[in-house]
């Protein structure tokens, strides 16, 4: 059972605390409501899932973006939970930090117990960027039957693969995670290897996108090739931008200007 603190400003933020059971710990998240949601206790609303990156916590996407503004007219609930650094995994190395299990198993059904959520699958989107990227897509290709769209921003697609070998400020963290090479847990995550799997007609629309500047950036062109080869709905673009909050301002307001979003956000239940 979640325990809603005192509303933030702007006011459309709300500051939540639950237990999580897979963690064995109380974990913070924030949500990102309609203007209008206490107007009518009636009506349900999609959710989007938006996940934060290594080093970050539930706080980035409303202090470091201009999320609040950007879905305050929006009929959409914006959730953005806490994950650590355990790049959303089990971790292969300390059973106290299960946290596909915490995001799976406890944070969702928190949410939709929490609030006034449509419990369906054409309501639901996951997000992220950089590790929240790639935790995204791991996440809806793992559970094709759950998400209409997952949207990756930077997406780290080598975590499970090689990166810690590329980027070894990262590699204790990864190492962490993922345990060594050829671990199980790498290959129980490992996002190429998991598009493989799948039926790409049952998968979610996958939205990729990098900045041009990116050091991720041929990471993510060899998983939008892949994508593209096994015939997944997708869209990937490139753009002008670097590895920061900068392009991910852009591309979470992008996101929620696109198309896909504005007709999954029309789906509004009484």
């Amino acid at each position: 059972m979640a325990t809603e603190q005192t509303t933030l400003t702007p006011p459309n933020v709300r500051e939540c605390v639950f237990r999580s059971h897979a963690l064995g710990r109380e974990m913070h998240y924030r949500a990102v409501l309609p203007a209008d949601y206490d107007n009518d206790p009636s009506k349900h609303f999609p959710v989007l899932h938006l996940l934060h990156g290594l080093y970050g916590d539930w706080t980035n996407w409303t202090t470091l973006t201009q999320l609040p503004r950007y879905a305050e007219r929006l009929p959409l609930i914006i959730v953005t939970p806490d994950a650590g650094n355990y790049w959303y995994v089990n971790s292969a190395t300390d059973p106290q930090n299960r946290f596909e299990d915490y995001i799976w198993s406890d944070f969702i059904p928190e949410v939709e117990h929490r609030f006034r959520t449509i419990r369906d699958r054409k309501a639901r989107i996951i997000a992220g960027l950089s590790m929240g990227g790639y935790g995204a897509v791991k996440f809806a290709l793992k559970h094709p039957d759950f998400f209409a769209i997952a949207a990756s921003f930077s997406g780290t697609f080598d975590a499970a693969l090689g990166l810690h070998i590329e980027r070894p400020e990262f590699a204790p963290y990864l190492l962490a995670a993922f345990g060594p090479e050829g671990s199980q847990t790498r290959r129980d995550n490992d996002v190429f290897a998991l598009s493989q799997g799948i039926g790409p007609s049952s998968a979610p629309y996958l939205y990729l996108s990098c900045g041009e500047s990116d050091e991720l950036l041929e990471s993510n062109r060899r998983f939008a090739a892949t994508l593209a080869e096994r015939g997944f709905r997708h869209e990937y673009h490139e753009q002008p931008g670097a590895h920061d909050w900068i392009y991910w301002d852009k591309q979470v307001k992008k996101l929620l200007s696109c198309d896909l979003i504005k007709t999954l956000s029309r789906l509004r239940l009484s």
